[in-house]
């Protein structure tokens, strides 16, 4: 092939920190997951996957670093997965999770088929935009939205707790 798949894979995190990376089509996912890696400067050696992902960002498939036998069915790992097979302009998103004690999330998504520039290896780096932070953001898994007041900002109380007042509730 003559093009490469230019991902931008955007980091979690308030402020903007992303990179563009190019792969070429044949390249697998552990490729990928290894450039992020460095790219990111973050810590090897951790266990990661990839997840599937629509246009809302909903996780999907799990595409592990290596399957742990944990799942009900076997996992394909990131090694058997080629980046062609799964990004594309049809299905242009995946999630990246890295170090699953430290939740590094990361949007990859796919932005164009670029030419292939035959003295260069790949995957690459082609832009490089923010600082990756010290450490990762703390993450609400608790599936609970924050309690709002009545213009929808959050707040606390005294033992930390955010909720409405019962006199701000109008509804009941």
């Amino acid at each position: 092939m003559n093009t490469a798949l230019k991902l931008r894979v955007i980091l979690d995190v308030k402020e903007d920190v992303f990179r563009d990376i190019e792969i070429r089509p044949e390249q697998n996912l552990e490729q990928l997951h290894n450039s992020i890696v460095k790219v990111f400067a973050l810590n090897p050696g951790e266990m990661a996957s990839f997840y599937q992902s629509d246009q809302e960002w909903n996780q999907g498939e799990e595409i592990p670093f290596m399957d742990m036998g944990m799942s009900k069915t076997p996992l394909t790992e990131m090694r058997k997965i080629n980046a062609g097979s799964l990004l594309s302009a049809k299905s242009p998103n995946l999630l990246y999770v890295y170090d699953f004690l430290n939740m590094w999330t990361f949007f990859v998504e796919f932005i164009s088929e670029v030419d292939l520039d035959l003295d260069d290896e790949y995957p690459r780096c082609t832009f490089n935009f923010g600082a990756t932070p010290d450490e990762a953001p703390e993450k609400d898994f608790s599936g609970k939205a924050p309690k709002t007041d009545l213009f929808g900002d959050a707040f606390s109380d005294d033992d930390g707790e955010e909720h409405l007042d019962e006199e701000d509730n109008l509804w009941g």
